[in-house]
């Protein structure tokens, strides 16, 4: 027998109001990015991020309770993983692309002349610590 928590149906629910809302939101969103400037497309891929670590993190203390580890049937365990495992080859494929394609950008704009070389680095004198009385 495990413990439960007499809340934990409310969190639950909770837990999946807020992710409809989020939802809904971003849905609304949509139509307004389609023409939405460099800021914009900024904040609104750093918002995508934001939710995506937060349901990580929520799925991932999920899978850390005691209560979802004895009760999950062994079928939803394994729809989980196959799901969580498509959307991490997707985010891991989908950053290998983007981060290549923006190595070839940044090498076009450095030979073109278009940013600005870092400082050049001083020599520092190697200082050591001493203790005198």
């Amino acid at each position: 027998m495990y413990r439960v928590n007499p809340n934990i149906l409310k969190n639950i629910e909770a837990w999946i109001e807020g992710q409809k809302r989020f939802l809904e939101y971003s849905r609304k969103s949509e139509e307004i990015l389609k023409n939405a400037d460099r800021l914009s497309l900024m904040i609104a891929a750093r918002t995508a991020c934001s939710q995506i670590i937060k349901t990580i993190k929520g799925f991932d203390a999920w899978l850390q309770n005691p209560l979802v580890i004895g009760l999950m049937p062994h079928k939803m365990l394994k729809e989980v993983q196959e799901r969580l495992w498509r959307i991490m080859y997707e985010l891991t494929l989908f950053d290998i692309e983007h981060t290549g394609k923006y190595k070839e950008h940044l090498k076009k704009v450095i030979e073109e002349g278009k940013v600005l070389p870092p400082l050049p680095t001083e020599e520092k004198e190697e200082r050591t610590l001493t203790y005198t009385r």
